[in-house]
């Protein structure tokens, strides 16, 4: 019995330990919170009147077969260097694609970094062999993020959940989208691809976070001790076989004009640590919204405490109009979602319109618009480990023309795919749209969940 007791007691102080420093009040100082206001995101005149030449440029990337090629073609273009970061690789064909491209660009003598999530993304199951060349890879460089440390309880519940690519030095992609098949063919997803940047633009700003990631403590790089490239000339071909039927394989670029001029973008990020963090990201929405008259949130789950469910209706009844736009249980694939599902009566307000997507496959894209005018596009859901445990990043653009652009994919593909709840928690009926019956078996898992309190632990 004594033995039993140590062991349980043991258990429960580490379990302590995991939790404890999550529960600790963590907020945005007043020198972070200067940079990131509506002014700090907004250009200045004179840079509003400048040529569109001289401005960074932004192309909307919808998830489909074609946003991926573009990517394939973005790094079969780079000329000097690759910084790959994502959160989770799935396993299948396009995940192979996608590192043998990154392998090609490294024959070709670019300079490759790959950082992974240390307990999510590693490449394991039918990717294992692409990994293990990834480890000794002349030109690559691969490193995981806060790999599992029972040394370490406090960092056990932080993830890198980061997407995004830099090429060169002078474009990126940023978004919501993991790596993989079903990543880009089954959500409805986001990413932006920014161009004519450069060390003093958005993509500089990416550089040095990405560079931060590199040196931090937490992370680590993979270095195999044995050299095994025999699986190489089959990805290759396979590889070729796909890539020159790709769309924009044969095309020629010019990446200084490609998208829509934008008059100021700027890179936000949380802060790299393994500790709960100040809720920069979310500080920046919350400001947006607060400056705003017209606030449209679009994010695969809808988790947040109370504290800030109680300032997103304060900041829903300062603007004219203020839409949220998530899953329904139908189509959500994760149950932190059975939390939101029963109590998103807290979010049901007079000034907020509550929409829930009706599509079979679900909304994964994390999208804010405000006034017609300032985009936000990144990895940021409005939930708990996306304000203060996980690495997160965004792009928040300021362009008329970008955001009016976003806005119609927002209203085509969200807004009109979705059904609204009323203040009786149920659905409104509407248009075209009908909603789903959920299957038994999913109704009773999320509520055993619910019950169990597990969702609890798992924000």
């Amino acid at each position: 019995m004594t033995v039993i007791f140590y062991i349980l007691a043991a258990a429960i102080w580490y379990l302590l330990a995991v939790i404890l420093p999550y529960t600790v009040t963590v907020n945005v100082s007043a020198a972070d919170n200067a940079k990131i206001t509506r002014e700090a995101f907004s250009a200045t005149a004179d840079v509003i009147s400048a040529p569109d030449s001289q401005k960074e440029h932004a192309l909307l990337m919808p998830t489909s077969e074609s946003s991926f090629c573009r990517r394939l073609k973005l790094i079969e273009d780079a000329q000097s260097t690759v910084d790959h970061m994502v959160f989770d690789t799935y396993e299948g064909k396009f995940s192979e694609y996608y590192y043998t491209a990154l392998m090609r660009a490294a024959d070709r003598g670019v300079k490759v970094r790959i950082v992974l999530d240390g307990k999510m993304g590693k490449l394991g199951g039918s990717l294992k062999e692409i990994g293990r060349m990834l480890q000794n890879y002349n030109n690559i460089q691969l490193y995981y993020f806060n790999e599992l440390n029972i040394l370490d309880p406090g960092a056990i519940m932080t993830l890198m959940h980061d997407k995004l690519l830099i090429v060169d030095g002078d474009k990126m992609i940023v978004g919501g989208v993991n790596m993989g098949t079903g990543a880009y063919m089954d959500n409805y997803d986001m990413e932006v691809m920014v161009t004519n940047s450069g060390e003093h633009g958005s993509v500089g700003q990416a550089s040095d976070y990405y560079g931060k990631m590199l040196k931090s403590e937490l992370t680590r790089r993979i270095i195999s001790k044995k050299r095994d490239l025999s699986g190489r000339n089959k990805y290759e071909m396979n590889y070729l076989s796909y890539y020159y039927e790709c769309e924009f394989a044969n095309t020629e670029i010019d990446y200084s004009n490609l998208g829509i001029p934008a008059d100021k973008i700027t890179f936000v990020t949380n802060k790299i640590s393994g500790r709960k963090k100040a809720p920069i990201i979310l500080q920046a929405v919350f400001n947006l919204m607060e400056s705003s008259k017209r606030s449209i949130a679009v994010t695969p789950y809808a988790l947040l405490q109370n504290d800030k469910k109680r300032e997103i209706r304060r900041l829903a009844a300062k603007n004219d109009e203020f839409l949220l736009i998530t899953n329904s249980l139908y189509n959500t694939r994760n149950v932190g979602y059975a939390d939101y599902y029963y109590t998103r009566k807290d979010y049901i307000d007079e000034n907020i319109k509550l929409l829930e997507f009706q599509e079979k496959n679900q909304l994964h894209a994390k999208i804010f618009s405000f006034d017609g005018r300032y985009s936000i596009i990144g990895s940021f859901n409005m939930d708990e480990r996306s304000a203060h445990i996980d690495t997160e990043s965004v792009v928040i653009i300021d362009s008329v023309r970008f955001n009016a652009v976003l806005n119609e994919y927002i209203n085509e593909v969200f807004t009109e795919k979705s059904l609204q709840v009323g203040k009786n928690n149920e659905y409104i009926p509407g248009g075209t749209v009908s909603s789903h019956s959920v299957p038994t078996k999913k109704r009773l898992i999320y509520g055993l969940y619910r019950m169990l309190g597990v969702v609890r632990c798992l924000l």
